[in-house]
């Protein structure tokens, strides 16, 4: 599978004194491939969360499209776009996003609950990837924020997604678990699923595939 973005740009209006336009992302064309780890760094506020969430499905551009080989994402209703995107896309967001309520081994079965699965032996697989196996039963509130991190990830990755979008996945962890992160995103990447982080690591050039920078809103190679 192929994501490609033609000319998209997001935009938002400031009010003030006046109306003015802030350009969060200018005209972007973008190819990402399967089995492809792709890198996007910049300094924050540069737009490069704002450009994710426009490859992930979750943010309408101002302009321009976003297609998954021949379908064009924001050509859906939300309705088809959310059902898309849970067979299709993982998405690990910068924030925390466990549910408070369920344990570590549910958070990460969530995905597969809510298209009526339930594949334990692969939670588990994954867990011990993360090496957070042995808190299955934990609750959200009991984990470090690095926990928390690696639990997201695990859960991104449960249904084998064809694209995996992260934003800032080693923002929590020391450089251990950092190396434990980036190998099991490049390992999904030769099996199979395109992988797309945002980070300010200098550790993760050593695994993409492609490299990018934004700045200004303007994303550029290398």
């Amino acid at each position: 599978m192929q994501v490609r973005a033609t000319n998209i740009k997001k935009d938002y209006i400031r009010k003030g004194k006046g109306t003015n336009i802030f350009t969060a992302v200018s005209d972007c064309n973008l190819v990402l491939n399967s089995a492809e780890l792709t890198v996007i760094k910049g300094r924050s506020g540069g737009g490069k969360t704002t450009l994710l969430n426009m490859l992930a499905g979750i943010l309408v551009p101002t302009a321009g499209k976003v297609y998954y080989d021949d379908i064009d994402i924001y050509g859906m209703d939300d309705e088809q776009l959310s059902k898309y995107r849970g067979e299709n896309i993982g998405y690990v967001p910068q924030g925390k996003s466990a549910i408070a309520s369920l344990s570590v081994l549910e958070n990460i079965l969530l995905p597969e609950i809510l298209y009526g699965d339930r594949n334990e032996t692969k939670a588990r697989e994954l867990m011990e990837t993360f090496d957070i196996l042995h808190l299955e039963n934990a609750m959200p509130e009991e984990l470090s924020g690095g926990e928390l991190r690696r639990m997201a990830i695990a859960r991104a990755l449960m249904r084998n997604p064809k694209f995996l979008f992260a934003d800032e996945p080693t923002g929590d962890l020391d450089d251990e678990n950092t190396k434990i992160v980036f190998e099991a995103l490049q390992r999904a990447s030769k099996e199979g699923t395109g992988v797309i982080i945002i980070t300010h690591e200098g550790e993760a050039d050593n695994y993409a595939d492609k490299l990018y920078r934004m700045d200004a809103g303007v994303l550029s190679e290398g």
